[in-house]
């Protein structure tokens, strides 16, 4: 289990590709406990039992969410910060225990194929790759722009790390 989440080795293209997919199912936990979070959020808002299934109050969950999505859509942005600031340290706790080792294991990842590809470099060719990506997620989240272009260079990187034949015929990570 270490050899996956340290940053040491190499691996091939292959293994790149198969990592990148295993980490959305390394997403799973963090999804449930943003639906749940979520859940948990807007119950909270109604007056109604949740454990009753009689129709009538089935009905009252209905017309509560009718009217909660007619409110949000007045007034997004109160039902957003209210939502942001409902989060405790527990909430906090369980995002992060969420979403640490997804973003390890991801790092990891490209440096492992970065470094079988750019052996002398990879340092460098690492550090300049998560920087190219991070600039243009805030150049996205903040102004909104260059989401096509930035797309297709990370996308562009993104298969050429794929496809690349590495000059290291046995690969250890």
């Amino acid at each position: 289990m270490k050899k996956y989440f340290s940053f040491s080795s190499t691996i091939s293209g292959k293994s790149f590709f198969l990592r990148s997919l295993f980490l959305i199912i390394m997403c799973i936990p963090l999804i449930i406990a943003l639906f749940t979070k979520w859940t948990y959020y807007f119950i909270g808002l109604g007056d109604f039992d949740i454990s009753n299934p009689s129709f009538e109050n089935q009905a009252q969950i209905q017309k509560f969410g009718d009217e909660l999505g007619m409110k949000i859509a007045e007034n997004p942005e109160f039902y957003l910060n209210d939502f942001m600031s409902s989060f405790s340290v527990l909430w906090i706790i369980i995002f992060l225990a969420c979403i640490i080792p997804v973003i390890w294991f991801g790092l990891v990842n490209y440096y492992k194929r970065i470094s079988a590809l750019f052996y002398k470099q990879r340092n460098n060719i690492f550090f300049a790759v998560v920087t190219f990506d991070l600039i243009s997620d805030i150049i996205f989240l903040k102004y909104n722009t260059g989401s096509f272009i930035l797309g297709t260079i990370s996308t562009l990187i993104y298969v050429y790390l794929i496809v690349e034949n590495s000059e290291i015929d046995s690969h250890n990570g």
